[in-house]
């Protein structure tokens, strides 16, 4: 099965003091140890973007630095990309959920899932769930 990571899971599990911390790496220990169902990890681009500049300005380079290098060697996630032929779907999807405070990123996630057959999302955010995701935890 396949698994989507928000930025809100990557935030939590990096970020010793954070409120999600623990249920993140209990979370992301279940996934390693493969207690949860999920084989293929899935994130994006601007799911990227997101996790690495909050990082940086909230806990520092290092950490930022260290979760980068944790997506990109990991051998399990794959980073799917926005692309100009996407954005359209993305854009109508804003269109249809800015009103209620959905962020572009959210809407680029919606699509990117919806794409790639992808029907869980980990993340903290209620918002995936605004846009009709199933999410964990």
């Amino acid at each position: 099965m396949k698994l989507f990571l928000d930025s809100g899971a990557l935030i939590a599990r990096a970020i010793k003091n954070d409120k999600n911390h623990a249920a993140a790496k209990q979370v992301f220990h279940g996934l390693s140890q493969r207690k949860l169902p999920y084989r293929l990890l899935y994130t994006s681009n601007f799911v990227v973007d997101e996790t690495l500049t909050f990082l940086l300005y909230r806990a520092g380079a290092r950490t930022a630095l260290a979760v980068l290098t944790w997506i990109r060697e990991s051998p399990n996630v794959r980073v799917l990309h926005v692309s100009e032929e996407i954005e359209p779907f993305v854009d109508r999807e804003f269109r249809r959920y800015a009103l209620s405070g959905i962020s572009y990123t959210d809407c680029t996630t919606k699509v990117l899932m919806e794409q790639e057959s992808i029907n869980t999302a980990f993340g903290f955010d209620r918002d995936l769930e605004v846009l009709g995701l199933h999410r964990i935890p």
